[in-house]
């Protein structure tokens, strides 16, 4: 973690020194996670947070930019049962929603191209990401721990407008599709695992499961403003 941060602030203090001017901010938003557990137990969405910090160029046409982010990004997914009755017993079952939590903090570097939407500017965006694990909350695999990858990798890819409050604040409304190239967590196959639910040993299949995550964020743009006077 303490890496990531190094590596934010070294990021951060490249974009600013290279750039005449530099923009920087903060934005959060909704966050509709996704793992694929090999059709395991079902695949819902979790519905989720990220908070994110950034630093860009900003040149005087602004018709593109290099940037560097660091986020909190809450990840994972939801299993659902409905309610249901065994045939055998006649006990019920009421519906359930569990939660699979992974909140990791990321570092992102990337470029944007932009252009014009009337008064406001559009853009389009991609990153390079890396990722690491501060906790995890494994409510219906409890046990598998140990399987969890603390250091991830993947790209990001977003679109976004940018319009103006006044000459140095302004808004923000980006969009960001967020798919894991490396794995957040693999679990070997298990012959005697004791299913919660039932209470019946069963055979867990190999699980190789990958984030991917959809992202909208409202922020604030602040313009530091760099005007030489000769």
């Amino acid at each position: 973690m303490e890496k990531l941060i190094i590596a934010f602030v070294f990021l951060a203090s490249t974009v600013a020194l290279q750039a005449q001017s530099y923009a920087f901010g903060i934005k959060a938003g909704p966050t509709i996670g996704v793992q694929r557990w090999n059709n395991y137990q079902g695949n819902d969405p979790l519905i989720a947070y990220h908070l994110v910090s950034f630093i860009e160029t900003a040149g005087e046409e602004d018709q593109g930019a290099l940037f560097a982010e660091l986020g909190y990004h809450v990840k994972g997914r939801s299993v659902h049962f409905n309610a249901s009755v065994n045939p055998l017993t006649g006990a019920n079952y009421e519906a359930r929603n569990f939660q699979l939590k992974f909140n990791n903090l990321s570092l992102s570097a990337g470029a944007k191209k932009k252009f014009p939407v009337g008064l406001n500017q559009g853009y389009y965006s991609l990153a390079i990401r890396g990722e690491y694990n501060l906790s995890s909350e494994l409510e219906i695999y409890e046990g598998f721990e140990a399987g969890i990858n603390k250091v991830l990798y993947g790209i990001t890819l977003g679109g976004g407008f940018e319009f103006p409050f006044s000459e140095l604040i302004g808004g923000v409304i980006d969009i960001r599709f967020s798919p894991d190239i490396s794995r957040q967590i693999f679990i070997p196959p298990v012959t005697n695992w004791e299913n919660p639910f039932t209470g019946r040993v069963e055979t867990l299949r190999e699980q190789s499961i990958k984030n991917l995550a959809f992202e909208v964020s409202l922020g604030l743009r602040f313009l530091h403003k760099i005007i030489y006077v000769d």
